[in-house]
């Protein structure tokens, strides 16, 4: 948990230096800049977060961003509830105030 803590710290310090600069502002395109760049920036902030976490980083989730709504959607399977939180939790931790859909599918692994 205290790692996980210490990832979010960094990240959103990170994150911070970023959106001070006009150009590189996730959720509010400046200018000419295109919607389908700052979805896809979006969405790989998500995945860098997801990507922090073994469960999840093995979990091979779908992640389609659009900024225009602020919203993130996430789709996949994992293995519990529990798992299935973490990621929107994360998801959520990657840019301010952004939505999540969280369709991700709980699917326990059989045990034999």
């Amino acid at each position: 948990m205290l790692a996980t803590a210490s990832l979010l710290s960094v990240f959103r310090r990170s994150q911070a230096q970023e959106s001070s600069s006009a150009t590189s502002a996730v959720g509010v395109p400046q200018g000419a800049g295109s919607p389908s760049a700052a979805n896809a920036k979006l969405e790989e902030a998500v995945k860098s977060m997801l990507r922090s976490d073994e469960q999840l980083r093995q979990a091979k989730l779908k992640v389609n961003a659009d900024v225009t709504k602020n919203e993130v959607t996430l789709s996949g399977t994992v293995e519990s509830d529990a798992t299935r939180a973490k990621a929107a939790e994360l998801a959520k931790a990657a840019h301010v105030g952004v939505v999540v859909n969280n369709r991700i599918t709980v699917r326990p692994r059989h045990r034999e």
